[in-house]
């Protein structure tokens, strides 16, 4: 089954907007500082899976769907598994980050990191993004030099996303339309590239207020036929936030990437990280994103990157404050036993009997 396949089985019309920027136009990649493409690593194909945002030197910032068959190998590598349609987990490759890129296709050296801890938000619920709390946290091997994206409530303010004309704007590897096709290139040293695009896009979404988001994809779902597989699909305008009013949306390829705000300096300020949508582009069918500044907090405790002494929260989509989380993240990520690890080898599509390590892809691949 083809991989995009099998990452959307199970999420009918209700989109984990994973692959492109539809309507949307080619970025320049100094204009998105730390943005970063989520891969697997799998024999000589290298799969781009989400878009992610580095806000420190080892700690980047994506969705939790994304990652959440991800585990961590007695190797002390990060790996993706797919779940069969037996129901038994079988491993797809190895995780790597890719920071910095424009083109998928052209790899400088030292811009692609191994993944050694996976962090997911304690509340998250696997399989159902559109219950919220739908982020994570990847630690990489070894220090990424380069720009980080400013993160509202916690190294930035993005101020108020309904402010008259206000500059918002998503970026992502996703589809640039719904029905679109996946792209395939070649980098340097030979390594076949799969996404949505192969080109960072960038789109301008608007800013939706919550009730009426609500309210539209709630009208969404019953067109669909949907309800009672969603029944109490609702957005809470605390820690979620809706953009996107039809023409110009994420979509799949998109999840993990950014939603930010440019002031006037033109410095961005990641508010929102792409999470879920009904469709793409589509008329009156918002897009879904994390708020950001209500998990500063949160991200805090994980990264060790200090909170603000006085955090800024995002306004404007609703009144109803951001909310304070409390738990802390586990210290380690949790490793798979050695035995579950053989298991799960052994279920390995064929192949290389050994994948490229990611720090070695950069080397193949740099100019």
């Amino acid at each position: 089954m083809n991989r995009y396949l099998k990452l959307a089985v199970g999420t009918a019309l209700l989109t984990t907007l994973a692959g492109c920027m539809v309507a949307g136009r080619d970025a320049d990649i100094a204009d998105w500082p730390g943005m970063a493409s989520v891969q697997t690593v799998s024999g000589s194909t290298i799969y781009h899976e989400c878009g992610a945002t580095m806000i420190a030197p080892e700690w980047a910032l994506t969705a939790a769907h994304c990652v959440e068959n991800v585990r961590i190998e007695t190797n002390g590598r990060a790996a993706q598994y797919l779940e069969e349609e037996n129901g038994q987990m079988s491993r797809f490759g190895t995780l790597a980050v890719a920071v910095g890129l424009g083109d998928l296709t052209v790899v400088p050296k030292d811009s692609v990191f191994a993944v050694r801890e996976v962090q997911i938000h304690p509340e998250y619920r696997p399989g159902a993004p559109e219950k919220g709390y739908d982020l994570a946290l990847l630690r990489i091997a070894r220090r990424w030099n380069g720009p980080t994206m400013a993160l509202d409530g916690l190294t930035g303010s993005a101020g108020d996303l309904m402010q008259p004309y206000a500059n918002i704007l998503a970026a992502g590897y996703g589809k640039v339309g719904e029905t679109a096709q996946g792209q395939e290139g070649v980098a340097r040293g030979g390594r076949h590239v799969r996404a949505p695009s192969l080109i960072l896009q960038e789109g301008n979404v608007p800013a939706v207020d919550t009730g009426v988001c609500n309210r539209q994809i709630r009208a969404r779902i019953n067109e669909a036929g949907l309800a009672a597989v969603y029944p109490d699909v609702s957005i809470d305008p605390a820690t979620q936030l809706c953009a996107g009013i039809g023409g110009s949306d994420a979509c799949q390829g998109d999840s993990g990437g950014p939603l930010v705000l440019r002031g006037p300096s033109g410095e961005p300020v990641q508010a929102g990280i792409v999470s879920w949508g009904m469709g793409c582009a589509r008329a009156e069918s918002p897009g879904v994103y994390m708020r950001v500044a209500a998990f500063a907090p949160w991200v805090s405790a994980v990264t060790g990157v200090p909170l603000p002494e006085q955090p800024s929260v995002s306004e404007g989509v609703s009144d109803a404050a951001a909310p304070v989380l409390s738990e802390d993240a586990p210290e380690e990520a949790p490793e798979v036993p050695a035995e579950t690890a053989a298991e799960s080898e052994a279920d390995a599509p064929t192949g290389p009997a050994e994948e490229t390590p990611p720090e070695e892809t950069a080397q193949d691949t740099g100019n």
